[in-house]
Parts: C-alpha cells; sequence; structure tokens
C-alpha cells in the first residue's frame, strides 16, 4: 500500500496536553475530511478538502469535549456530538468550505453523546463487481431495495439525527425542510441556531452504563444497535424504529434481537475494545476487537438462522420446526499490538475490507474470513523532545474505497491508497478505475480519491468512459449529463486538455439557461418547444440553412420573444457566446496540423458536435434577440466597418458542423483570414491552482505538506497568467472585476473565481447565479 502524503501542523508541543482518544475524524460523499483535535482540555473542530489537505479551516472550539462526528448522505450537513449532551448541526453559507454556520441544536441533559446517525434518505445504489464491464449503467449498477428510516406524507425522506448516549438513552429529532436564513433583512450574518426538541426513549428497561457500541442501518429502515458494557461478557443488538406520532412528535420503538454471548473462560484478561456492524449481502455481520496484555484479538461473527424440529406430539405436519436465530464465530485473527481504531469499507458492494490500525503504527488490511489483504507500517518519527511521540489513533475510508485517511495523536493528516481488491486488476487495470468512476456519475459522489491515483492510461481512460457514456440511451445521458462533465472536466485537468473542457461546461449551462426562457405562442398546436423545433432545423442538411438569416425565415419569432431587459441582463453571457465561437474557429487550422501529427491530442472542442451545434442554436438564438433589443448583441472590435461577424460565424460553424473530423481547404482558409476581419479575444486562464492530482506519480510519492503553507513545487502556472496577475475576472459570469476586488470566492480546486456581491436584477440572471452553488468541478468555493 502506497502512503501518498502527510500533512504535518504545529501541535504537540509540552505546553499543550493531549488527550488519550485526542482526535476524531469523518469523510464525507463530497471527500471533506471533518476532524477534531483535543488539546488544553478544549476540542477544536476543523474541515479541509481531500485534494488540497494542507488547507485548513477551524469551524469552532469549545471547552465542552466533542465525542462524534457524522456527516448526512448528501455531505452537506455535519452533526457534531459533546460529552455534556449537545448536538449540533452545522452547514456552509453558500456552500463556501471557509465558511460555516452553526445552524441546528439539540440537547440530552447530562448525558455523553456516544453515537449519532443521520436518518437514511432510502438511496442507495449496489456495486457488482461481477457486473463492472456491462455497458448499460441501470445493468452494471442495481438500485438496493432500501428503505428510509422515517418518512412524510408520499414517502419522501425526513432529515433527522438518531442519537445514543452512554447510559443507554435513545434520541431522535427532525431538522426542518426549510433551512433557517443565513442572513437577516440587513445582509448580517444570522448567529443564533435553532433549537430543535428531542425525543427520547430507553434501550433497554433498565439504564446501564454503555463502553463500546455501533449504530448502522438496516435495509427495512430501522437502525441497529449493537452495545457493550465492560463489567459483562455479552453484546446486545437491537433494532430501533423511528416513528412520526404527529406532526411535531417522534416516536422511537426498540425491539430486542438475539445477543452475542461470550464464554467467561475465554474472557479472562481480556476486554472488548471495539465493535463493528455491517449487513452484508442480506447476512448481519459482527467484528468484535478484544485487547489483552501482549496485543488483540480480532473476531467475526455471523448471524445464523436455525430450524429445530417440534416433538411429535406437538407436530401438525411431519415437518413442523421452530426457526430461531444464533451468532456463530466465522473466524479469528490474533494481532501482536492493541488495535487503536476499526473501520469498514463504504461502498455498497459483495467486497467488504476492514482496516485495523494499531499501536506500532501499522493498519492491516483484512477481507471476510479475517484474510489479510495487506499491511502497512508507517515511519517512526525522531524522538523531538519539544513533540509528543508519534502515534496513531484513528482512520476512515473514502466512499469509492480507494483511499484511507488516517490522524496520529498529533492531528497530523495521512493518506493512504487501498490495495486492490479485484482479483483480475492486473489483466485489466482499468476496468475497475472506470466502473467506479461510472458509479461516481450515476450516484453524484464525487471521486477525487480515484483521480489521485496514479492512473495508467488516463487518455485510454477517458476515452473508455466517454464511449460507454454515449451508448446509454438518450434520456440516461440527459439526466447524468452534468455528473459527466464535471468528471470529465477533473480528468482533463490532469491532463493537458482542461480549458476547452472548461469552455464546454459553461457552454452547456448557458445553453440550457437561454432555452429554459422560451415559451411556445400557442400551446395547442405545438408537439415540440421552440428549442426542439430550433435543433430539428439545423439538424437538416439542406444548404439554405447555411444562412442564419433563412433560418429566422422558418422560425416563428413570437416563440423565441423574450423582454428586452432580461435580454440586457443576459449581455455578458451573450458576449461568452461569441467569443468562444470566434476563438474555435481562429484555432481551428492549428488544432487540424497538431492532430495530423499527434493522434492522441486530448479533448477538442472543434471536434465536438454537440458543442457545435449547441454554439449553431444559440447564434441563432441571439440573432433573433438582436432584433428584439440590439443592446444585448454582443460587440466586436471589427476592422471593416460593414462586416457582419454574426453570418459569418454560423456560416463557417455549419460547415465545420457538417464535416468536423476533416474540414475542407476552403473552411480553413476563411478561418485564417477571419483573425484580419474581427479582433479575437485572448484567451482567458483561471488562476493558478496548487493541483495535487497532477502530479501524482508513484516517483514522488508520499507528498509531505505543511498546514497553511501553499506548496508551490505542485502549482500550476503559465506566463501569460503572471503578465496579467493583477487582473480578475468573474468566471461565471464572464464580467471583468479590476485589480482590487472584495469579496470573492474562488475554487479550491480549479481555481474558478465567482464574484459574490451580485445584484441579480432579472429572474434569469438569479436562475443563472443559483446553478453555481458548487463549482462545475463538484469542488467547494473558499471566500478570499
Amino acid at each position: 500500500m502506497t502512503i501518498l502524503y502527510k500533512v504535518q501542523n504545529s501541535l504537540g508541543t509540552k505546553d499543550g496536553y493531549l488527550l488519550p482518544n485526542c482526535v476524531l475524524c469523518k469523510l464525507s460523499v463530497k471527500n471533506i475530511v471533518a476532524y477534531c483535535v483535543h488539546q488544553n482540555l478544549q476540542s477544536t473542530l476543523s474541515v479541509c478538502d481531500l485534494v488540497t489537505p494542507w488547507k485548513s479551516f477551524k469551524l469552532t472550539t469549545s471547552k465542552n469535549l466533542i465525542t462524534t462526528l457524522e456527516w448526512n448522505q448528501t455531505g452537506e450537513l455535519l452533526l457534531v456530538g459533546y460529552k455534556q449532551g449537545v448536538c449540533e448541526i452545522w452547514k456552509t453559507r453558500n456552500h463556501d468550505i471557509n465558511s460555516w454556520r452553526l445552524l441546528y441544536k439539540a440537547n440530552l441533559p447530562y448525558e455523553e453523546v456516544i453515537q449519532a446517525k443521520f436518518f437514511h434518505n432510502g438511496r442507495q445504489m449496489y456495486f457488482n463487481t461481477h457486473k463492472k464491464d456491462l455497458q448499460a449503467y441501470a445493468d452494471k449498477f442495481e438500485r438496493s431495495d432500501f428503505r428510509p428510516s422515517l418518512t412524510h406524507f408520499g414517502n419522501t425522506p425526513v432529515e433527522g439525527c438518531f442519537v445514543l448516549s452512554s447510559s443507554g438513552l435513545m434520541g431522535a429529532f427532525a431538522i426542518p425542510k426549510l433551512m433557517p436564513p443565513m442572513a437577516d433583512a440587513a445582509g448580517n450574518a444570522a448567529i443564533q441556531p435553532v433549537e430543535l426538541n428531542m425525543h427520547t426513549y430507553s434501550l433497554e428497561l433498565s439504564r446501564s452504563y454503555i463502553t463500546h457500541s455501533c449504530v448502522g442501518y438496516c435495509p427495512s429502515g430501522n437502525l441497529s444497535v449493537v452495545v457493550s458494557s465492560w463489567d459483562e461478557p455479552l453484546i446486545n443488538c437491537y433494532k430501533v424504529a423511528v416513528e412520526k406520532e404527529n406532526e411535531d412528535s417522534l416516536g422511537l420503538k426498540c425491539g430486542s434481537l438475539t445477543s452475542v454471548f461470550l464464554q467467561k473462560d475465554d474472557m479472562e484478561g481480556k476486554k472488548v475494545s471495539h465493535i463493528q456492524w455491517r449487513a452484508i449481502n442480506g447476512d448481519e455481520v459482527l467484528f468484535v476487537v478484544y485487547d489483552y496484555m501482549e496485543g488483540s484479538f480480532l473476531e467475526q461473527w455471523i448471524l445464523t438462522k436455525k430450524h429445530q424440529p417440534v416433538h411429535k406430539l406437538l407436530q401438525k405436519n411431519k415437518s413442523d420446526f421452530v426457526q430461531w436465530e444464533q451468532w456463530e464465530i466465522a473466524a479469528k485473527l490474533s494481532l501482536t499490538s492493541r488495535v487503536c481504531d476499526v473501520c469498514l469499507t463504504k461502498l455498497p458492494s459483495e467486497s467488504i475490507l476492514l482496516f485495523a490500525t494499531l499501536r506500532d503504527n501499522s493498519v492491516q488490511v483484512l477481507e471476510m474470513g479475517l484474510k489479510k489483504v495487506a499491511s502497512t507500517v508507517f515511519e517512526r518519527m525522531a524522538d523531538d523532545p519539544q513533540r509528543f511521540p508519534c502515534k496513531l489513533m484513528t482512520a476512515d475510508v473514502t466512499f469509492l474505497n480507494q483511499l484511507l485517511v488516517l490522524f496520529d495523536n498529533l492531528g497530523q493528516m495521512y493518506a493512504m491508497q487501498v490495495p486492490h481488491y479485484d482479483k483480475n486488476f492486473k489483466m485489466n487495470p482499468l476496468s475497475l478505475p472506470a466502473a467506479l468512476l461510472e458509479y461516481s456519475i450515476v450516484t453524484g459522489i464525487d471521486a477525487s480519491d480515484v483521480l489521485l491515483l496514479n492512473l495508467p492510461n488516463l487518455e485510454v481512460l477517458a476515452e473508455k468512459i466517454t464511449e460507454n457514456f454515449t451508448r446509454q440511451h438518450n434520456f440516461t445521458r440527459q439526466f447524468y449529463y452534468s455528473n459527466f462533465l464535471s468528471l470529465k472536466s477533473n480528468l482533463c485537468r490532469i491532463q493537458t486538455k482542461q480549458q476547452d473542457f472548461d469552455n464546454l461546461i459553461t457552454l452547456h449551462s448557458i445553453s440550457i439557461a437561454f432555452k429554459s426562457l422560451l415559451r411556445p405562442s400557442d400551446l395547442s398546436s405545438q408537439d415540440k418547444g421552440p428549442a426542439e423545433n430550433l435543433s430539428m432545423i439545423l439538424s437538416d442538411p439542406n444548404p439554405q440553412y447555411n444562412d442564419v438569416d433563412k433560418v429566422l425565415c422558418v422560425l416563428d419569432a413570437k416563440d423565441f420573444t423574450v423582454e428586452p431587459t432580461t435580454l440586457q441582463s443576459l449581455q455578458q453571457l451573450i458576449q461568452w457566446v461569441a467569443d468562444l465561437a470566434l476563438s474555435i474557429l481562429n484555432k481551428l487550422p492549428e488544432e487540424i496540423m497538431k492532430a495530423k501529427f499527434n493522434k492522441k491530442h486530448g479533448y477538442d472542442i472543434s471536434r465536438d458536435m454537440i458543442a457545435i451545434s449547441s454554439i449553431r442554436e444559440l447564434l441563432v438564438m441571439i440573432r433573433i434577440w438582436g432584433l428584439l433589443n440590439p443592446q444585448c448583441l454582443p460587440i466586436y472590435t471589427k476592422s471593416v466597418e460593414n462586416f457582419d461577424v454574426l453570418p459569418v460565424l454560423f456560416r463557417l460553424l455549419t460547415r465545420l458542423y457538417q464535416n468536423p473530423n476533416e474540414p475542407d481547404d476552403v473552411l480553413l482558409d476563411d478561418c485564417s483570414v477571419l483573425s484580419t476581419q474581427v479582433l479575437i479575444p485572448s484567451r482567458h486562464s483561471n488562476a493558478p491552482t496548487t493541483l495535487l492530482n497532477s502530479h501524482a506519480t508513484a516517483k514522488l510519492f508520499p507528498f509531505v505538506f505543511q498546514t497553511a503553507v501553499e506548496p508551490l513545487a505542485l502549482q500550476d502556472l503559465h506566463i501569460d497568467e503572471v503578465v496579467f496577475a493583477n487582473s480578475c475576472r468573474d468566471d461565471v459570469s464572464n464580467l471583468h472585476l479590476g485589480s482590487k476586488v472584495k469579496s470573492v470566492r474562488k475554487c479550491i480546486r480549479c481555481g474558478f473565481i465567482n464574484n459574490i456581491n451580485k445584484t441579480a436584477k432579472t429572474a434569469a440572471l438569479k436562475a443563472w447565479c443559483q446553478r453555481w452553488q458548487y463549482c462545475h468541478c463538484g469542488g467547494f468555493w473558499l471566500t478570499v
């Protein structure tokens, strides 16, 4: 197993006392790491992105010690449980990773929160490794039969949390659908969180002290709770159901299940230290860790169903039997060192890996049956009189099972590559990464942990994913097109052709925004909308449609009527489309020459039929809108006054659309002359970004980073970016902001810039700004 990087910090000096269990960590589906460090009898909660781990952002510091962390299934809400019974729900402000707000609070007075879990929303996709080479997404990824933990009327899932205390008291509270506003009417940030009602119920008839516990999801919608006490050789199992009694209150129902009875003779000198529960392929599996003087024991228990025949005197039929359940030991393993933490893979599949972090700074990777798959020993740090000894404390794995994130007692983070569990990986090394990336397209899980690895033949992998995506059904492609573009953009960022794909994503967003403004004049007489009719007309190879004005004669102008004020507010987006068309045609001869000498040249937007078709459709709409409001038309700097740029762009793009692979010489000559007739806008690149995945090569591993220190060796910097470094441009609205700009946010991964203080005067511009809650690459924003 390869250690990718380590992030150092300044904790661990002698003036700071560290508690024994001093670190907690939890990963979200967005690959945001939330971790808590206990120092000086207080807890400091921070978050960081897995791609840029050196950028750490503090959420809060509290004298009340944090005991548990948990993300919801969308990765937007963070649950924090405290030793004094307080539960907090945190959320980002406008998806800015360095700006968080405490939304809700719930309280279990005089209780210690040891477990917390968000309600399941009922959506889970099964990853079948035996079907990963199939073509259709519907056949490759099966939707699991999973029910939500709690539902509204109409079976819509309820957002809420389940809490377990150390005394055996259960609590549950629901989160309102409408989030409280992030700011008041004056624009000031809201401070006071909303108090939620905690509904409680006892786990057992008599309350007792719980030392170790685990809470998991059941396919039926119930919660599985497994608890143990230090003085009893018994592990109790329960099924907890959350019900809605009325609109304002919840109810908890607890049912006892078969318990695990530990032999007293075997428990001499041993005590339970960790419990992990998981339902695997319909079977309930329990992993139990025992500590003893020399090391630890690890056991795997499976709940089996037994059939007991009925006595002849009590039989009604000869085949009568009584069914009962019993826990049985499936495997045992002895470890030479004590276990600090245990975690399981989160990807729903038949291949389950268990990661045991030991006190000798080693990590054991085990599969079902407790068979060792791999192990890694971390290098011991040199003894420093100013620092405490470095020991691994806790770990968590990403949702695609490609990276294991670990923390030591100094709050330092490590990222380790998970060994491949596919037996045919060496024969076909691209099969599993391609299936995982497609799984991220379908589920929306962030795939940066896959892209951080040193993937072989990255261009072949991108072509394989693109080819398989084009073979999907039309409705499937439309539904997952945005997720596909986001993933393809991250793949192109690792390569050299990032700018073209960023342009494609922006073009796709503008096309959707512009077409959403169109309304048919007569709903009863048309089977298709204006956008569908325009697309059908432009797909006709009739030569008369090479002229944009002849296309206008076929269309109904009433279907494309938009208010002039709305058109004026979208002028910068219209200008962006025209500049992109000029840039594509200007560099077309150069791209054709490059393609002749280098066949694998990455993504080229001039060869994308869908992109060229979208630009043609947008140029027709812009031509019509220019008749309604000439102020919305794009602005050109022309050498000839009577030169009409828009029809020329449409004519040249139409000829390129008819033959994108081998453009004729006349088209190339016209494109070469275009730069003498109109000024071609300079190519804009995003701000220089520090990209870890673009430098992920086996020779450089492991990286060593310092918290809050930008690693300049990983920064992608170009000469033109240095020359125009003082100028700032809003990549979302296509506006130049000048050199001294305040309140600008930047994507933490790709460097995309967006202005915060935008006053959207029209509904169309508001809808456009709301499309960019996250960056197009899937990363969070960072306010600078």
